[in-house]
């Protein structure tokens, strides 16, 4: 039995094929370890999404191979979303299934990195080319949680304009050992880490993108900011 119904294939495929450019390649580091709960079920829905546009490319690794490696992947199952020549590299990712409302983020961010359409504005985008330090944002959230796709579309095309950032996706719920790292209460929380000067900034909801990047221009001068 399929997970998406009938009808949200139908809509998909149009919009797909109205809105859909390059190719975009979704990248599974997965795991046949019955301790991955959420493994099979992610697998199922990348491949039922691949299959609704020829557009979409789904590559499946495991979670303990050399790509993972090299991509700096650690937990199944985890998602990258990239571009045909691979010029996002490794930036765009989902650590844990992209289901609930998250599973609008995944369908928008496939449209942005076939389009390279965003929706932040063009002085923010100009504003990521100022960043200097390499940058990670997590952003812990849960499938059911209305507001939390709107923090992680703002990691995640943040990501798709600057080199310095990855934009990770974290579901709270899968991994409550990263969640409980970092104090996770309640959702949206984003964690941006200054990978170069060990510096942490930490929110919690939705802000505007306006508010973000003022957060990712403290976490890369360097300083600690902490709005639990």
């Amino acid at each position: 039995m399929g997970l998406l119904r009938e009808e949200d294939k139908k809509y998909l495929r149009e919009e797909f094929e109205k809105i859909l450019k390059d190719r975009v390649r979704l990248l599974l580091f997965s795991s046949e370890d019955e301790h991955c709960i959420y493994c099979k079920d992610t697998r199922q829905l990348l491949e039922e999404v691949a299959e609704l546009s020829d557009k979409i490319e789904l590559e499946v690794y495991d979670v303990k191979s050399d790509e993972a490696k090299e991509r700096g992947v650690e937990y199944a199952p985890t998602i990258i979303l990239t571009d045909e020549s691979d010029e996002l590299d490794s930036r765009v990712k989902f650590t844990g299934i992209p289901s609930g409302y998250e599973f609008t983020t995944l369908i928008k961010d496939i449209m942005f990195v076939s389009t390279r359409q965003l929706e932040i504005s063009d002085a923010t985008i100009q504003a990521l080319q100022d960043v200097k330090s390499n940058l990670k944002i997590e952003v812990y959230v849960t499938p059911s949680c209305p507001y939390c796709p709107r923090a992680v579309l703002v990691a995640h095309q943040f990501a798709m304009v600057s080199e310095k950032i990855v934009g990770e996706m974290v579901e709270s719920l899968e991994f409550p050992s990263l969640a409980d790292k970092w104090g996770v209460m309640g959702v949206p929380h984003t964690v941006i880490k200054n990978l170069d000067k060990g510096n942490v900034v930490q929110f919690v909801g939705a802000y505007p993108e306006t508010h973000v990047i003022n957060f990712v221009k403290d976490a890369d001068e360097g300083k600690e900011v902490d709005m639990r």
